[in-house]
């Protein structure tokens, strides 16, 4: 085809196609991002007026609390450290930031003070055992021991009973978790991030990236008050956190938020009747649903 019919060709048809889009009214949609500040946000609770007890229907283990809002629980394991454990402190309450310690029980008897700051810092004191040892390999009498006498310890040093235990490691078979829940009324907390703080080479950093990257509403956060880098993390780590919209609990308090309120029942004691691992268990303790593996 010739250069001049080409033209023609298309000067032909572009006219139907201007006078169609002339006579029809075009309709454009206009979106735009919000402003952070015009962004509707979840309503959160002021987590210094939630309540520190566990639902009767609790479960037996917990990994996590499911929930959407951005609601998180930070806990520190194997203190307290005589020099650490207070610098974190400090950390805290310049943040109004509540943890939870699990504390071994030798650590707690050797360093009362710290124990008694911690708590009345506002923070949730936590049973991990008495010398840290694998409650797998011990037999009920010895798990029976490492948790009484840390139970014992804590109430001596600051006379508030923990509610919760950690199991070293993680680790607690099936059958001596239903024990030490009927002698002591303690769930299981675990945690579903986890910095591992505790690998060599120890680094700052590396614990930061971690708990900013695994984090999310509803998470446990492990972390150890017994290491100066965790310690050192933890300015930039609160605080983007923070910045990121979380709000910090205690683990009981986001127990209690994100259970709901049918499966809440009346709050179980603070101070349940120690009995011998194996005895029946008080009334007011609810079997639950374990969420770890066996």
């Amino acid at each position: 085809m010739s250069l001049p019919r080409l033209l023609a060709v298309l000067l032909c048809t572009s006219a139907p196609l201007t006078a169609q889009v002339a006579s029809s009214a075009l309709k454009i949609e206009v979106r735009r991002a919000l402003p952070a500040d015009d962004i509707p946000q979840p309503a959160l609770p002021d987590t210094a007026k939630l309540p520190r007890v566990l639902p009767v229907n609790r479960q037996s283990v917990y990994t996590r609390c499911e929930t959407t809002l951005p609601l998180i629980a930070i806990t520190f394991d194997d203190g307290p450290d005589p020099v650490l454990t207070p610098r974190l402190l400090d950390l805290l309450k310049q943040r109004g930031i509540h943890a939870t310690f699990f504390l071994v029980g030798k650590n707690a008897a050797a360093f009362p003070e710290v124990v008694r700051r911690i708590v009345e810092d506002g923070h949730e004191v936590g049973n991990h055992s008495w010398s840290h040892p694998l409650l797998t390999q011990l037999s009920a009498e010895g798990v029976e021991s490492q948790l009484r006498r840390t139970h014992d310890a804590i109430v001596k040093a600051c006379g508030t009973a923990p509610l919760l235990y950690r199991p070293p490691y993680g680790a607690v078979r099936a059958t001596q978790r239903a024990r030490i829940e009927k002698s002591f009324g303690y769930p299981a907390i675990l945690w579903d991030v986890d910095p591992q703080d505790w690998q060599h080479p120890r680094n700052a950093q590396k614990v930061y990236d971690r708990i900013q990257s695994q984090t999310r509403p509803g998470s446990i956060i492990l972390c150890h008050d017994i290491h100066e880098t965790t310690i050192a993390a933890m300015p930039a780590t609160l605080d983007d956190l923070a910045a990121r919209g979380f709000r910090f609990a205690t683990v009981t308090q986001l127990i209690a938020y994100t259970t709901p309120p049918e499966l809440m029942g009346p709050p179980a004691p603070k101070h349940l009747p120690m009995s011998p691992l194996g005895a029946p268990p008080p009334a007011t303790a609810g079997e639950g649903t374990a969420k770890a593996s066996e």
